[in-house]
């Protein structure tokens, strides 16, 4: 696919995927084969689900019919509209499932009980509505307590797609039923209004209670409020906590600065006094802080001591230059070095001087700012405490004034809503409104209507048997269930046909006056054989076996050996069912000698095999074995006698016992070319087909190929069979062996 093309989608999702071809195919062929089993066991089980709807509508309809007439009455309601006299509502109701919870009120016992009592104390007498005495015998005959019962059945549904509820009322009596109907829909708006009433009496007993348990914790609270302000001037504490706020602002404030100039004296040291004072000279600064104030004045006082340290410091540094410049020239001992010296040592103990005296100055002050420090820090603390003290108490009148309000809001509110409740019960409207009173009441067809959903419910209930009934069936119903449960391929289908033979003729002749249909399954099946090589050599020793007895072996052995013969092949067809012979019955030779006899070397092989009616096609009986068929079938004899055969016959055909039910079949399938495993329609249960299959495939035996026999079609495709025999069926001229249909075979001949 072009990736430019944008318009291309690609569906690739599962439900799309069963839209292919193949899929529908395949989901159509399941589904048939579903419906035809289906069809299967209703056609089998039919008579079991009459005998259930008969079992469900017999007692339905003597019920019934016990029951007497019954009469129904129609009224209708709808929800209704209101005037907005107030702002407030306090009733209200649900608006979720609205109608339906109106329905379920309508047909409740309490509704209905009220509505018969409302009935019995109007103008009709109480007789008019009781239970006949003859419905209680028959309650009581069929088991059931003679106590009275509710005469009325009442049911309410929803309108659809409106605001409305239809009522219906059956009872025994016309006239009872409709004025029932009636006084039901006044019963339930009745009780509407004492609900509401009632609700409204307990809400107002509810509030008033709450009010007084109000008013009781508001004068408390009142009390409260009044011995507080006693105790407590509120004015003075409020002015109280304001000064005190101010006076800590500004003690903190002071406290910063001291705070400052401490760690600033104690950080200086005597040596950076010149410097600092110098700085402090020569910079302008339009704003300063309050520490470098203070440090400032400190400076200023210690200006003295300073200036005479400058000088001293100076003068000393003077000296020294001169004394190293006449070093250059002068002894260490010249009277001018000398004098230096002294003059030197004078300006260092004058310095030396100075700057004890600046620092002992230095540390009064730091006294004296610790001092300070101290003083305001107590100031602080006691302040601290007085604005806590009165904060605290501000705070209690705070909390007092708030839960009085809270109180006198609540009490207020519970008030307003007393007087609302008590508008509201008065002025409280209804919301549902009688739209069509009772009609009169009409005879209904009880009977019909029982028996209706009694058919109903038996239907349901056949097919729920069916259900179960499937699941404890395990056979083949149709090709697709057989291609799926057995992993060998189908290469025949025999459809379920009655077989016929010729008038006083009961041999072989009769092959060839069977059905169009059947005659041409044989054919179909032959064909696969003939066309089954694939470059390998073709089967000529076939074994025709099943699972289980009657499955229709020795039938498909028979005409399939019949069918083979009628294509110019050499046949021979054994019967190897040495426990239970029946070809020989139908072929019309005596079942002895033969396979049995040639096993024990009584006689030779071509003394046991005769000829039959069929040009072609020979037969070989099963005889009579004097030792275990089992032990026969072991025999040497076997190799032998299938060497000498296969040279004079291009076919064998061997009939044996079911593989189930001996051991024969299994062991004489390993000498043949290839089994041929027939399943029969409808009978063969897939557990023992598959058992059996997998028996053979242990014995390493050659399965060609599965034949459906009796595969029981629909009425659908009898018709095309109908049509294809018509169109095609050979009819021979006045001297061909072919002649009129005669009787049924018999049943024996099918297995």
């Amino acid at each position: 696919m072009n990736d430019n093309n944008n318009n291309s989608i690609q569906l690739s999702t599962p439900a799309l995927d069963l839209l292919a071809p193949a899929n529908r195919f395949v989901l159509s062929s399941r589904l048939y084969g579903s419906l035809h089993r289906w069809w299967l066991l209703l056609g089998r089980y039919w008579w079991a689900l009459a005998l259930l709807v008969v079992a469900v509508l017999v007692p339905v309809y003597f019920i019934s019919a016990s029951l007497g007439p019954a009469y129904e009455s129609k009224a209708r309601m709808w929800i209704t509209g209101k005037l907005d006299v107030y702002e407030g509502r306090v009733y209200t109701e649900e608006l979720i499932d609205f109608l339906g919870t109106q329905a379920e009120l309508l047909h409740s016992p309490v509704i209905e009980n009220r509505a018969l009592a409302k009935l019995k104390s109007g103008p009709l007498k109480l007789g008019d509505i009781a239970e006949p005495a003859r419905l209680a015998q028959q309650r009581s005959f069929w088991g059931v307590s003679a106590s009275p019962r509710f005469p009325f059945k009442v049911k309410a549904v929803e309108g659809a797609k409106s605001s409305t509820l239809d009522l219906r009322a059956v009872g025994a009596d016309p006239v009872a039923t409709r004025v029932f109907l009636d006084c039901l829909m006044d019963s339930y708006l009745e009780f509407k209004k004492e609900s509401r009433e009632k609700a409204s009496d307990r809400t107002l007993t509810s509030v008033a209670g709450q009010v007084s348990q109000l008013e009781k914790e508001l004068e408390a609270q009142q009390q409260k409020m009044h011995e507080f302000q006693v105790s407590n001037n509120i004015v003075f504490l409020q002015e109280q906590g304001n000064s005190a706020s101010s006076y800590l602002a500004l003690l903190n404030k002071q406290l910063a600065t001291l705070h400052t100039e401490l760690r600033f004296l104690r950080a200086l040291q005597p040596d950076q006094w010149v410097e600092m004072q110098a700085r402090h000279s020569d910079t302008a600064v339009e704003q300063q802080t309050a520490g470098q104030g203070a440090s400032q004045d400190f400076l200023a006082s210690l200006a003295g001591p300073q200036l005479e340290l400058f000088k001293a410091n100076q003068q000393a540094q003077l000296l020294k230059a001169t004394r190293d410049q006449l070093s250059a020239f002068l002894r260490p001992q010249h009277p001018k070095i000398l004098k230096l010296n002294e003059d030197i040592a004078t300006q260092e103990r004058l310095a030396q001087t100075s700057r004890d005296e600046a620092l002992k100055q230095m540390v009064h002050r730091r006294q004296a700012v610790e001092l300070e420090i101290q003083n305001l820090e107590g100031a602080f603390q006691e302040w601290d405490k007085r604005a806590i003290e009165a904060s605290s108490k501000m705070a209690d009148y705070d909390r007092i004034r708030q839960d009085l309000q809270r109180l006198q809001a609540a009490y207020d509110k519970l008030l307003g809503l007393i007087q609302t409740v008590d508008v509201s019960k008065k002025l409280e409207q209804e919301n549902v409104g009688i739209l069509e009173q009772a009609s009169p009441a009409v005879s209904t067809h009880r009977t019909l209507k029982s028996l209706a959903i009694a058919l109903f419910g038996s239907g349901l209930l056949s097919i729920g048997l069916l259900y179960v009934l499937s699941l404890f069936h395990d056979d083949f119903t149709s090709l697709t269930e057989l291609e799926n449960q057995l992993s060998a391929e189908v290469i025949g289908q025999i459809p379920s046909i009655s077989l016929m033979e010729a008038n006083g003729q009961p041999g072989i002749a009769s092959v060839q006056r069977q059905r169009f249909e059947f005659l041409e399954s044989f054919r179909s099946l032959r064909a696969s054989l003939l066309f089954m090589g694939n470059g390998k050599p073709k089967p000529k020793a076939i074994l025709v076996a099943s699972s289980v007895p009657d499955e229709g072996k020795s039938t498909v052995a028979l005409y399939l050996a019949a069918t083979i013969a009628m294509a110019n092949s050499r046949v021979l067809l054994i019967d190897a069912d040495m426990r239970r012979a029946t070809l020989h019955k139908f072929v019309g030779v005596a079942f002895t000698p033969g396979l049995a006899e040639i096993l024990n070397r009584q006689i030779s092989f071509k003394q046991g095999i005769v000829q039959t009616g069929l040009e072609n096609l020979s037969f070989l009986p099963a005889g009579e074995p004097d030792l275990n068929p089992g032990e026969l079938v072991l025999s040497p004899m076997w190799n032998r006698f299938l060497e000498e055969t296969r040279e004079q016959y291009d076919y064998i055909i061997v009939d044996t016992p079911p593989v189930l039910a001996a051991d024969d079949a299994s062991t004489l399938a390993t000498k043949m070319d290839g089994v041929l495993f027939v399943v029969r329609g409808s009978y063969t249960a897939a557990r023992m087909a598959s058992g059996a299959l997998d028996l053979l495939r242990q014995r390493h035996a050659r399965v060609l190929g599965l034949v459906f026999n009796r595969a029981i079609s629909s009425p659908y495709e009898h018709h095309y069979y109908q049509r294809y025999r018509d169109a095609y069926h050979w009819k021979p001229d006045k001297n061909g062996s072919t002649g009129p249909a005669g009787e049924l075979l018999p049943e024996a001949a099918n297995r």
